[in-house]
């Protein structure tokens, strides 16, 4: 179908095109009945404005590009979630790509992002070699880093303290009296899994256990290698008593492995995990997790790039948002035998 045109309009409306215009982007007073006449044949007509050609004139685009590791993963969703509801708040809308945590994806998706003349970018990156993110200082487009963020750039981040997050995690193992215990960690390229792996670490380091590299189990943050590295774990001849899985992907892979081992949960092993996601409370036993406000990420991350568009601030913005520790039974928690002291929320198995 042949799309209307602005001249169509104007013919039908039996006014000049400048005078569409005015009504259609609201640049000049015009009298009502003109108004109606425009609306009307504008609405007959089917008439949709070429977007593209307006951003170039008015140099905006009144769209946000979004670049995520994995829309799958419901921790991302609900960041996306965040970021849509609060830039539609001031008439943005949002253009997703996913990178399947491919720094090849995400420097093509960039180009095409920047090509659409995006207004801003929010990123959670892919990895720590994105050079090519420094050819955005040429182009004048603000950048959110949000989640994970290449140690080089010098633009604002907003993410979750991850170092505390894990430290809490295996500290709240260590009370349990376990002192075998293991990560799962993500690559230590990507922010997320550097700072997760840093964590553990201090805590071992202050309650005075010796780490041993044989309990350190480097994944991808995915499915597969959450059950790649509990079989290796679980199978060498040094077996931790507890294991700390730091996305809950990983978490899941390592779940399904343990449960086709038919290895109880906890009394041969204590699994602790992280990201909160509603299967976590479902299954059995349900899972101890680090929760991160994946919600409240994507709010203030769509907050910090519309203060950078509309406000045009200046000054860098780094936040680190605080994560809370789920108890449930994976961890051989009970109501009965909680830690005082730990800022914890005890879920049995409960849907809220």
């Amino acid at each position: 179908m042949k799309r209307a045109t602005l001249k169509e309009v104007a013919r039908l409306a039996g006014v000049s095109t400048a005078t569409v215009s005015n009504v259609l982007n609201e640049t000049k007073n015009v009298s009502e009945e003109v108004k109606d006449k425009v609306y009307k044949a504008a609405q007959e007509l089917n008439y949709q404005p070429n977007i593209v050609a307006k951003s170039l004139r008015v140099r905006e685009s009144r769209t946000i590009g979004l670049l995520i590791t994995d829309i799958a993963n419901p921790f991302f969703s609900l960041m996306v979630r965040g970021i849509e509801e609060e830039i539609s708040k001031s008439d943005y809308s949002l253009l997703l790509c996913n990178t399947d945590s491919s720094v090849e994806k995400e420097d093509k998706y960039l180009k095409v992002l920047i090509g659409k003349r995006v207004d801003g970018l929010i990123v959670s990156s892919a990895g720590n070699t994105g050079e090519y993110f420094h050819s955005m200082n040429k182009t004048g487009v603000p950048i959110v880093f949000l989640n994970r963020c290449p140690d080089f750039m010098i633009s604002d981040v907003i993410m979750t303290n991850n170092i505390k997050g894990a430290y809490s995690a295996t500290e709240h193992l260590i009370r349990h009296g376990y002192d075998h215990i293991a990560i799962i960690t993500g690559p230590t390229s990507i922010s997320t899994g550097k700072d997760r792996l840093i964590g553990y670490r201090r805590a071992l380091e202050d309650y005075g256990i010796t780490e041993s590299d044989e309990l350190v189990k480097v994944g991808n943050f995915d499915i597969e290698s959450g059950y790649i590295k509990m079989k290796e774990l679980m199978e060498q001849e040094m077996k931790p008593d507890a294991v700390f899985i730091s996305n809950n992907s990983m978490t899941l892979g390592a779940y399904k492995y343990l449960k086709e081992a038919g290895l109880s949960i906890p009394d041969q092993v204590a699994v602790l995990g992280y990201d909160d996601s509603s299967w976590a409370q479902i299954v059995e036993p349900p899972i101890t997790t680090v929760k991160q406000p994946a919600y409240e990420l994507g709010v203030q991350a769509a907050k910090l790039m519309l203060a950078r568009i509309i406000k045009k601030q200046v000054k860098r913005e780094i936040m680190y948002l605080d994560t809370s520790l789920i108890v449930r039974r994976s961890c051989g928690c009970t109501e009965d035998n909680m830690f005082n002291g730990e800022s914890v929320q005890f879920s049995d198995n409960l849907l809220i």
